[in-house]
């Protein structure tokens, strides 16, 4: 008995070890599927909500009729995706392709659904069944070309086949049958181009406006916080640094590579550092240093020269606030705004009558609201207020500057400069000083960026660009826009040069016109929290700038983009408000 109780008892024991294995086991393997929910989750919540694209921009597609068509989508931050399209209701396609066959003519509608761990989404495609289907050409309708050096010229044409021709005409004739022309010319002027393109349906035809300028050269020069034209590219500019500071010191280039090495000298000396940027710590008050800085890119060089002045200790000209102080900056030194639907200053005005207009604004005690609309990227004004505003070391905003956008979809944001009067004499001729915000130092955001803004031969002509990196752009006129005096007219010579810091691309043109805005640090932004902090200010090496008060303000344009209904970004900028004063 004894035996048999004791085997019940090991049987019985080894039967609740194994049930208590098994429950442990199971909660394992429930703890692990949690884990791994959870896992699933974090990655959702750090990727976000999926998206997805046509490979039509515009969702619509035609097809002859017998033909087929491919519609395709792309999705991006979609974890675990499934696919599905759908016709009439009926799921006929769970890849990222479906081919549609036009059997009948007439507009028809495929449903796009992609499902992940992380969200869904939807896209609706119209396709439009043809008995006739002529080709289409998509090109730009301007080009830029350099004297003397030929450029390829070439369209995207659709429903094209091996009964297609081209033909292309210049100056009243005939000049190729090729697919791609070679466009050369010699002089300075605007030349236009035609393209015929002939399928066994019909024919479409579009002209190509080709502006031809020099190409261009190796360009160095310090910015001073204003625009630079043709005339003083070569100028010496001044900045400032009081005693017992450090200046970072780096030139805006243009058609110099990212490669280039760089040569430094002070007042002869010539210096070790051999990087775009260079840290200058002047030691004699009063003293003028003479900077030089050489750019070797390859077999291309150019230099660039500015003095700096060491002015007394920070603080010497600081103004304290007092009863009379006024808490709108209302002073505005200059406003030099960009291209834009929204300029209209015609051959008659002046730059004192462009200054004029936010002035006005300021001596009627305006300020609060948006004063004026800078135009596209790096238009800009700078105001100044009439006592000193200090930075109050307790982290908290110091001024504010108001724009007008609406919501995070639709905003215009522009970048926020400041600066001392180091020098004493009242005028914004100090160095300036960018407010970091949410992108700075983010991929894609570009400082020391510079835009040339080619003068029109005409009124009414879409304006040419190129940035430092020889990027060429056209600015478009509105159509809802079409007689607005895009271009400030008193800017005389060929061209100006605006500088400063330019944003990420947030513009999106598939369905509403978007331009989404950032997390904080910008004007004409919902910034989380509001208002701008003096101890953001850094130096141009992204170093702080540590800065104890500011005097003056810039804000310019910071995003580049344009579309068909809303054209051009342009930040739309309030006066700068001392916060500590706001009644």
């Amino acid at each position: 008995l004894g035996l048999v109780g004791s085997e019940m008892c090991i049987r019985d024991r080894n039967s609740m070890f194994k049930n208590l294995y098994l429950k442990l086991s199971f909660v394992g393997l429930c703890l692990f599927a949690l884990g791994a929910c959870s896992d699933d989750d974090d990655e959702a919540g750090l990727v976000g909500a999926p998206e997805c694209s046509l490979n039509s921009d515009t969702g619509e597609y035609k097809v002859k009729i017998g033909h087929e068509v491919t519609l395709q989508v792309t999705a991006e931050n979609a974890i675990n995706p499934v696919y599905a399209w759908k016709r009439a209701g009926k799921i006929v396609s769970e890849q990222e392709t479906y081919q549609f066959k036009g059997d009948q003519l007439g507009e028809f509608f495929v449903n796009f659904r992609l499902d992940a761990d992380n969200g869904s989404v939807e896209k609706q495609a119209k396709i439009t069944v043809v008995d006739r289907l002529p080709p289409e050409i998509t090109v730009s309708s301007s080009a830029v070309g350099y004297c003397d050096v030929a450029l390829k010229v070439a369209a995207e044409t659709k429903y094209t086949d091996e009964s297609t021709t081209f033909e292309w005409s210049y100056g009243g004739r005939v000049v190729s049958h090729d697919s791609i022309y070679q466009f050369k010319e010699k002089e300075i002027d605007v030349y236009t181009l035609a393209l015929k393109v002939t399928n066994a349906d019909g024919v479409d035809v579009k002209n190509i406006n080709i502006s031809v300028i020099p190409e261009e050269e190796p360009v160095l020069f310090f910015d001073n916080g204003r625009y630079v034209e043709p005339s003083t590219i070569h100028d010496v500019r001044t900045m400032t640094c009081p005693i017992g500071r450090s200046l970072v010191l780096a030139p805006v280039r243009f058609s110099i590579s990212d490669d280039a090495v760089y040569e430094w000298s002070v007042d002869g000396s010539v210096q070790s550092e051999t990087s775009i940027h260079f840290k200058f710590t002047p030691s004699a008050e009063g003293q003028t240093y003479e900077i030089k800085v050489k750019a070797i890119d390859g077999g291309k060089t150019a230099e660039a020269t500015v003095k700096v002045v060491c002015t007394p200790q920070e603080g010497t000209y600081f103004r304290a606030p007092t009863a009379k102080s006024y808490w709108i900056s209302n002073h505005c030194f200059e406003f030099t705004p960009a291209p834009g639907q929204f300029v209209n200053f015609s051959q008659d005005k002046t730059a004192e009558d462009a200054r004029m207009t936010i002035q006005n604004t300021l001596n009627n005690g305006g300020g609060t609201g948006w004063i004026a609309s800078l135009g596209a990227w790096g238009g800009y004004f700078i105001l100044g207020f009439d006592h000193s505003v200090e930075d109050d070391g307790k982290g908290e905003a110091d001024f504010d500057i108001v724009g007008n956008p609406l919501g995070k979809y639709w905003c215009e944001c522009g970048v926020v400069w400041v600066s001392q009067d180091e020098n004493g004499n009242g005028i914004a001729d100090d160095t300036w000083y960018e407010l970091k915000g949410s992108e700075t130092g983010k991929p894609g955001i570009t400082q020391r960026y510079a835009l040339k803004y080619y003068r029109p031969t005409q009124d009414k002509q879409d304006v040419l660009s190129i940035d430092n990196d020889g990027n060429l752009t056209f600015l478009r006129r509105n159509a809802y826009h079409p007689n607005s005096g895009y271009f400030p007219w008193f800017m005389k010579e060929e061209y100006y040069i605006l500088t400063g810091t330019c944003l990420g691309d947030q513009f999106k043109t598939e369905g509403i016109e978007t331009n989404w805005g950032f997390d904080w640090g910008y004007v004409d932004n919902i910034n989380d929290p509001t208002g701008f902090r003096i101890e953001n200010a850094i130096q141009q090496d992204g170093s702080p700038a540590n800065l104890k008060y500011i005097d003056f303000v810039k804000v310019h344009t910071a995003q580049m983009g344009q579309g068909a209904a809303v054209g051009e970004i342009s930040t739309e900028s309030s006066a700068a408000m001392d916060l500590r004063l706001k009644p």
